[in-house]
C-alpha cells in the first residue's frame, strides 16, 4: 500500500497532535469512519495494509489512521481513502477519548501500560504481528483487554481459549483469519523467482538472522557458526536484529572486522530492505519470528541454533500447550545445539541436497497451521464490515 518511504517528511509537531486532539473529539472526519487503525510504527501498516486496501478498494469504506511514529509516510502519501493522525507525546490523552466503534491494532498490552481502552465501548481488533504463539514470546495478559482477535492459525485459538479458561477471562471473538504479512512476502518471493532463475549451488546464500534477546546466536556461537559455513564456501550474509544494531553495536564491530577480508562474508544492516530474505537458500536463526515467515513465505529451510528459549511470560508452561514455534522445528528445518555450531555448512549442504523433500513438508505444516492463506485480507475486511453493521459494542473501560 506504501511501498516506499518519501525522500523528504516533515517532522509531526506538537501543534499536528492539537489537531489530532481536537480531531479525534469534533472533526468531521470521524463522521467519515467507524474504523480507526492505530500503529506505534511506521513499518507496523505492513502486518494489516492488505485489509485497509479491500475496505477503501472493495468496501469504498474510508479509515482513520492513528499513528504515533512521526516518520510515518502515511502522512505524505495522499492515499485515497485513508484519514491520517498523529499522536506521540499526548496519546496517554487522544486514545481514552477514541470513540470509533471498531479499533484495530497490532499492538499488544492494551490497557497494562500507557496505551488504555477508550471510554466509548470501542470493539477492540488485535492483528498478530508474528505467526509464533501467544503465550511464551508476549507478556502474560497481553491480549486480555481486546474484544476480538484476528488469529493467525489453530494454535492461537486454542492457546487464547485456554488462557481466557485459566485465568477466568471474558470470553473474546476469535477469528480465523491469517497472516497478510507472510502472504505478501510470498508474492514478492514469487516474483524474485521469476526476474532471478538461478539454480542453487555449493556457492549458495546462507542468511544468519538472530533474534533479539541476550542468548542469541551474535552473542554465543555466531564467530564460529560464520566460520564453518565460508569454509563450506558458502556467500554468508549476516543480518542483526534491529536491536542490536542499536542496542550492541560493538558486537558488530567485533564480527566486521573479523570477517572483513572474507570476499563471501556481507553484513546486511539495511533492516528495512528484504532483499537477501529473499535471495537466500537457506536460513539460520535462534528464536526470532522471522524464521516462520522465511520458512513459509520462501518454502525453504531453517537451520535452528537450538539456544535458550525467549520467553515472556513466565507462566506459559501452565497452559501445558507447546509453543507453534517450538513444535514445528524439526518439521520446516532442523535444530542443533550451539556446541555443534561449526556442524552447519554440512548441514546446509544436506538442506540443498533435499531441497524438494523441505519444500513439501514446509507446504503442508504452512496448511495445517495457517489459516486461509493468500485470502486473509478479504476474510479480515469481511470481518470488520460486519462489525460495523452489527454494531458489536467492546467492553467498557
Amino acid at each position: 500500500m506504501i511501498d516506499k518511504q518519501p525522500e523528504k517528511i516533515r517532522k509531526r509537531s506538537l501543534s499536528d497532535e492539537l489537531r489530532t486532539l481536537g480531531g479525534i473529539m469534533f472533526d468531521a472526519d470521524k463522521k467519515r469512519s467507524n474504523v480507526l487503525f492505530f500503529t506505534t510504527q511506521s513499518q507496523y501498516i505492513s502486518y494489516y495494509e492488505g485489509i485497509i486496501k479491500q475496505l477503501v478498494d472493495s468496501y469504498k469504506k474510508d479509515i482513520v489512521y492513528l499513528s504515533s511514529d512521526s516518520k510515518d509516510p502515511i502522512f505524505t502519501s495522499g492515499t485515497p481513502g485513508v484519514i491520517p493522525y498523529y499522536a506521540e507525546t499526548f496519546l496517554p490523552f487522544v486514545f481514552p477519548l477514541i470513540d470509533y466503534p471498531v479499533v484495530v491494532t497490532t499492538v499488544p498490552d492494551l490497557h497494562q501500560y500507557k496505551i488504555k481502552r477508550s471510554f466509548s465501548g470501542a470493539n477492540y481488533v488485535y492483528v498478530f504481528h508474528a505467526l509464533v504463539s501467544s503465550h511464551m514470546m508476549y507478556r502474560l495478559g497481553a491480549f486480555d483487554f481486546y474484544d476480538t482477535v484476528f488469529c493467525c492459525g489453530p494454535h492461537h485459538v486454542a492457546e487464547i481459549r485456554r488462557t481466557e479458561e485459566l485465568y477466568g477471562l471474558p470470553s473474546k471473538d476469535l477469528y480465523e483469519v491469517g497472516y497478510y504479512r507472510l502472504e505478501k512476502i510470498y508474492q514478492q518471493h514469487q516474483e524474485f523467482v521469476k526476474s532471478n532463475p538461478v539454480e542453487v549451488t555449493a556457492n549458495g546464500l546462507v542468511l544468519v538472522a538472530p533474534g533479539w534477546h541476550d542468548s542469541n546466536i551474535l552473542n554465543t556461537c555466531g564467530e564460529e557458526l560464520i566460520k564453518s559455513l565460508l569454509a563450506e564456501g558458502f556467500n554468508v550474509v549476516l543480518r542483526p536484529h534491529p536491536m542490536t544494531i542499536a542496542k550492541s553495536p560493538d558486537v558488530l564491530t567485533r564480527i566486521r572486522k573479523l570477517f572483513s577480508n572474507s570476499e563471501h562474508f556481507q553484513l546486511d544492516t539495511a533492516t528495512t530492505s528484504e532483499t537477501y530474505l529473499h535471495r537466500a537458500d537457506v536460513m539460520i536463526c535462534d528464536w526470532s519470528g522471522v524464521a516462520l515467515e522465511y520458512a513459509f513465505g520462501t518454502e525453504r529451510p531453517v537451520l535452528f541454533i537450538d539456544l535458550p528459549r525467549k520467553i515472556y511470560n513466565a507462566e506459559y508452561e501452565r497452559l501445558g500447550m507447546e509453543p507453534l514455534e517450538v513444535r514445528i522445528r524439526d518439521q520446516i528445518g532442523k535444530q542443533i545445539s550451539p556446541e555443534r555450531a561449526s556442524e552447519a555448512g554440512k548441514i546446509v549442504l544436506e538442506f540443498l541436497d533435499r531441497k524438494r523433500d523441505y519444500r513439501d513438508q514446509i507446504l503442508q505444516v504452512r496448511h495445517d497451521n495457517v489459516f486461509n492463506f493468500g485470502r486473509s485480507s478479504i476474510v479480515g475486511a469481511e470481518i470488520i464490515m460486519r462489525m460495523v453493521a452489527e454494531g458489536k459494542k467492546g467492553r467498557a473501560a
